[in-house]
């Protein structure tokens, strides 16, 4: 029968696909199919003009509200010799990169309620694919926006202290942290069971993380019960680390904050890749 001879096939390509250790760890495979999933994420992004234009206007808008509608506000002798533009840029960033780790686990909770995972797993590429393809998206839009947020923050007046090492480090600190931002989010969009819960519980923890850190304000002007609150926080070290090798910050020693933030990507990373394993077994 043609359907029974279908079905067996099908079995036998999952079969092999499981039961072939050197197939799953072949770095070709595992990089093309990461390729396949994550051009497809990117082609949905780049067809909704609405979030294509969301995600060009957030950086102006934040630049806007936060940088030129506090500047008068806040005491200039508080935060080291900088203007507070270039003393919130990197906050900026962060609290971008903390919004776009809200929308990486989107496409992967999409496809979980969709039925479109289950299309994955019979497909012969590693599973390790899927994540890498979502933290690859994630990290091309968080790029964009961060590019944009140093253009016209700098447009507006920040000064920006800069060398070929300092962006390369500052490049670095932003790698590491929105990896680690979009692994715990790809984590929650594969335990959640609805868009409503996943927004909930990211948004619940999104605003503490931007305000429990040292990106609107500085460490030092914290009062003490918060300073350990932010010393804890990742996005802390994303921002103190940003600060000093683009705005010329030394809060805290730039290659302590990108150690930290690897370590911290790394954990992520296996705590996404656990629970992916445990959700689809």
């Amino acid at each position: 029968m043609p359907g029974a001879d279908a079905m067996q096939q099908q079995l036998q390509q999952n079969t092999l696909f499981a039961s072939s250790p050197a197939r799953q760890s072949s770095n070709a495979e595992l990089w093309r199919g990461t390729w396949v999933i994550f051009t497809k994420h990117m082609h949905k992004f780049l067809r909704n003009g609405q979030e294509v234009g969301g995600t060009l206007a957030a950086p102006i808008l934040l630049a806007a509200t936060f940088g030129l509608g506090m500047e008068k506000v806040v005491a200039t002798d508080a935060i080291a010799g900088l203007n507070y533009l270039s003393f919130i840029a990197p906050g900026i960033i962060a609290f971008t990169a903390l919004s776009g780790a809200i929308n990486a686990g989107m496409p992967l909770l999409e496809e979980k309620i969709k039925g479109v995972m289950k299309e994955y797993m019979v497909a012969p590429i590693p599973r390790l694919s899927i994540l890498l393809a979502a933290t690859a998206s994630g990290l091309v839009k968080t790029f964009v926006q961060s590019l944009l947020i140093v253009v016209v923050t700098v447009l507006f007046g920040a000064r920006l202290q800069m060398s070929p090492g300092s962006a390369l480090g500052a490049t670095l600190v932003l790698t590491a942290f929105v990896v680690t931002m979009v692994g715990f989010a790809n984590a929650m969009a594969l335990r959640s069971r609805s868009i409503g819960g996943y927004h909930t519980i990211l948004f619940l923890l999104n605003l503490p993380l931007l305000f429990f850190s040292s990106a609107l304000y500085p460490l030092g002007a914290m009062p003490a019960w918060m300073r350990v609150v932010a010393v804890i926080n990742p996005t802390t070290y994303a921002v103190e680390g940003m600060r000093a090798w683009l705005f010329g910050g030394n809060a805290l020693h730039p290659l302590l904050c990108l150690a930290v933030l690897i370590v911290a990507a790394v954990l992520s990373l296996w705590f996404s890749a656990r629970t992916f394993q445990r959700v689809m077994e």
